[in-house]
């Protein structure tokens, strides 16, 4: 059996979604008239900002990830310049020199592993970090447990922490990672199969190939 661990539902009658965190977002007041760019590292950033019922602007985006361009564009950005990185630091070295001299708004979750904006503060970036929104763990029924053998997608750090906090880690089970930073957060419990592309399509049909 396949489970994707995460709240984005992937409709496919080969896949179980399961949801062990819940995005709460958080009320800020923002104009980006004031800002270049905007940074986004997940499509949870674009959701903060349709919560606080901010609107689009004619403003340059550096995202993470498809899921996040597809996000971005859907909101009504124009310019959405998609990473080749999927990993925060390596991200940030990617965009760094297009955020030289520019004012640029990262909408941030509160918990991160990647300490992006603290990068791109420490290399003389006009950065203002927003907390927009926080993966809360959720507390599952023991039967939720998915079983022996599974193959188990996970799309986050935080997504493995809520996995493991309610179910535990078995040796039978085959974890699939989303990108580096997921990968390296498994380590400590099992080998991972990573995604080469940091999408969740690429991560279901990894997982089907394997046997």
């Amino acid at each position: 059996m396949i489970y994707l661990v995460s709240n984005t539902v992937f409709n496919d009658d080969e896949i179980i979604n399961l949801k062990v965190c819940e995005v709460v977002f958080k009320k800020f007041s923002v104009d980006l008239d004031d800002f270049d760019v905007l940074v986004l590292t997940s499509k949870n950033g674009i959701n903060a900002l349709k919560f606080n019922g901010v609107s689009p602007r004619n403003l340059t985006v550096k995202s993470i990830g498809e899921a996040t361009t597809k996000s971005a564009l859907d909101f009504g950005f124009s310019d959405v310049a998609q990473a080749l990185s999927s990993h925060g630091k390596e991200f940030g070295m990617e965009i760094i020199n297009d955020l030289k001299n520019k004012k640029v708004l990262y909408i941030s979750a509160k918990d991160t592993l990647s300490n992006l904006s603290f990068f791109l503060k420490k290399n003389s970036v006009d950065i203002t970090t927003i907390i927009g929104y926080e993966n809360v763990i959720l507390s599952l029924d023991s039967s939720l447990k998915p079983p022996l053998n599974s193959k188990i997608i996970f799309t986050s750090p935080k997504n493995v922490e809520g996995f493991i906090r309610n179910f535990g880690w078995d040796n039978s089970y085959k974890a699939i990672a989303i990108g580096k930073t997921t990968a390296k957060y498994l380590e400590k419990f099992t080998n991972t199969f990573q995604s080469k592309v940091q999408s969740i399509n690429e991560c279901v049909a990894l997982a089907k190939d394997i046997k």
